[in-house]
């Protein structure tokens, strides 16, 4: 079997396993921390998800990630697997997901930081670098940061819910105008589904 082969069959089954873990257990942070085991064994496999598969933008460009979508269930898009490929500088604004999210490192450090809201705006309440081996979990409603300065490629699975494209209630906060905003659609997204292909064996699973 060639890796190719591999990484498709282990896409596959990671994604049914997550769908069994919240099918059986809800949305809870229990759940959550288990889905995170699942997508931490998968970014075992580092070379399946290297820069050469999964290039950051150029350097002479504005934007500073791309998000690769790598699994997505067709017809409800629940269940959305990306690698994201980021350089530096990325920064995002405290926000939430409307969606549980779940974050595993793959290659470099993404520093996540956490926050509750205030009557001034928000104020932060921990942090977390992500890198190989770790990873975090987040309820609908629980704000995050990311932020990115390492020198190299940093690439880490973010799995949602829903498809980002989908989420159209997320809000973040906007620092300089003091106020909550809801987020643009987000349809920057690269469609990567092209190097998963179901195992009839596993379609049968859900």
């Amino acid at each position: 079997m060639s890796w190719h082969q591999e990484r498709k069959e282990a896409i596959c089954l990671t994604v049914h396993n997550i769908r069994m873990i919240e099918n059986e257990n809800g949305v809870t942070k229990p759940a959550l921390t288990e889905i995170l085991g699942q997508l931490q064994g998968l970014a075992t496999q580092v070379e399946w998800f290297s820069e050469d598969e999964f290039p950051a933008p150029d350097l002479d460009v504005a934007e500073s990630s791309h998000v690769y979508r790598i699994s997505e269930d067709p017809n409800d898009h629940r269940f959305a697997l990306y690698v994201q490929s980021a350089r530096a500088p990325t920064s995002t604004p405290p926000h939430n997901h409307d969606t549980w999210a779940v974050i595993a490192g793959i290659n470099g450090n993404e520093l996540n930081r956490f926050y509750r809201a205030t009557e001034e705006g928000v104020e932060v309440v921990g942090s977390h670098v992500v890198q190989a081996g770790t990873g975090v979990t987040l309820l609908p409603d629980d704000l995050h940061s990311i932020h990115i300065t390492d020198e190299g490629c940093v690439i880490n699975f973010h799995m949602y819910g829903l498809g980002l494209e989908y989420l159209t209630e997320r809000q973040y906060y906007d620092r300089i105008s003091g106020e909550w905003k809801v987020f643009a659609r987000y349809d920057n997204i690269i469609d990567a589904r092209h190097i998963l292909q179901w195992p009839s064996k596993l379609l049968q699973l859900n």
